[in-house]
């Protein structure tokens, strides 16, 4: 029954992940302007957002499982890390002038916008930050059970020194404002902690986050890795920046349609 790849759960996430940033990039700043037709009522509207919003909750899980995945299989972690930590600058714009303008939020000219803005978008970093935290945070865990197993130290120990590491983590994460905040590292650290108990695996970090806001919508996300096959798909060579670059392209698309529709 185990059929879906590692390129197919990508292709979802990044769907999923797309309904959920036009409803927020377009759509909320598009009502918020009075921009939709007298037929439709805003309860009606209010509807539409929150289902929207709901399917978009499935695309983050997938992410930090596949990060893992990619952590654990990569052959180089330093490179994985610096995809990371570039893709993060590129898309940290796109992501303010998206999700957290207040002013000028129709003006095409993005650098303008940041301008009429940059009080409010000086304390926010985009999912890459959260991804990287995340991936660093289990490297060190790696590098802890490895050290602790050498000097023939207790298990026990070895996973209060994770703790550690991922309180480090989640409290960068919050301190830098990242998207997803802490709880988007905690949830790389369980997936890695629990990658090798499947389906505990999933069970587990889903009910690590179901009492987190609207996040319990994601429970589609979990069920699509159950059946997960252990296996990434085609290998696609450089064409595997083109899902990095995914996401500032698709926010700048995002803007760019609602700089549009006011025009």
């Amino acid at each position: 029954m185990k059929k879906i790849n590692g390129n197919t759960l990508k292709l979802i996430a990044c769907i999923t992940m797309l309904i959920d940033h036009a409803t927020a990039g377009i759509m909320l700043p598009v009502v918020r302007a009075g921009f939709y037709p007298d037929s439709i009522s805003f309860d009606t509207l209010n509807i539409i957002y929150k289902i929207l919003r709901g399917i978009g909750r499935n695309s983050f899980p997938i992410f930090c499982f596949l990060l893992v995945e990619g952590f654990i299989h990569t052959k180089s972690r330093l490179r994985y890390a610096l995809s990371l930590l570039i893709f993060g600058f590129i898309s940290e714009p796109f992501f303010d002038v998206c999700f957290y303008a207040k002013n000028d939020v129709f003006n095409i000219n993005i650098f303008s916008v940041i301008e009429q803005n940059k009080d409010l978008l000086s304390n926010k970093c985009n999912v890459y930050f959260t991804l990287l935290i995340g991936l660093l945070v289990i490297w060190a865990v790696e590098k802890v059970f490895d050290l602790v197993k050498r000097y023939n130290g207790n298990i026990l120990i070895s996973y209060a020194l994770a703790i550690l590491v991922a309180g480090a983590g989640i409290y960068a994460a919050e301190f830098l404002n990242t998207d997803y905040h802490g709880y988007g590292v905690f949830l790389i650290f369980v997936f890695y902690i629990l990658r090798n108990y499947s389906p505990v695996n999933i069970i587990g970090t889903y009910l690590s986050i179901i009492s987190l806001g609207t996040e319990y919508l994601a429970l589609p996300s979990f069920g699509l890795l159950y059946f997960y096959n252990q296996k990434r798909g085609r290998k696609l060579g450089r064409l595997k920046y083109l899902f990095y670059a995914f996401y500032p392209v698709h926010l700048a698309v995002i803007i760019f349609i609602r700089c549009m529709i006011y025009g």
